[in-house]
């Protein structure tokens, strides 16, 4: 692993922009353009090489028309197996197996991330936030 990344977060992060700017259908100049850097600065984030600054980051969110927090996974500090058990929980209501079956389906990474915001949304309105 690189200097730059001693905790994989750049790869992931990277990762996450690259599918998301494939899904959306726009290639590593047009986001470049849009961020006012080059492709091979694109392809630097996509890879990992490079680290992104959080205004840049919040920019490529921007420009991909998502919440930054798509590019983080928000459940990373949860223990594998609680995340595990939860979902368990989830699955083994008839929706819970239906909605998770569906969702296995979802190919395109944007929609994902809107029906897990949808998700949230309605948990936060239940809960009274």
């Amino acid at each position: 692993m690189s200097d730059a990344d001693k905790d994989g977060s750049a790869d992931t992060i990277g990762n996450r922009i690259k599918s998301l700017r494939r899904s959306v259908g726009l290639s590593q100049a047009n986001l470049g353009e849009s961020l006012g850097v080059t492709f091979q600065q694109i392809q630097k984030y996509e890879s990992g090489r490079s680290r992104i600054a959080a205004d840049k980051l919040q920019r490529i969110a921007q420009a991909l028309n998502v919440d930054v927090n798509y590019f983080y996974d928000t459940r990373s500090g949860e223990a594998l197996p609680d995340r595990e058990a939860r979902r368990g929980q989830a699955s083994s209501t008839p929706e819970g197996i239906l909605f998770n079956e569906h969702f296995d389906k979802i190919k395109d990474p944007r929609a994902r991330y809107l029906l897990s915001e949808l998700a949230r949304v309605i948990c936060e309105i239940e809960a009274g936030k």
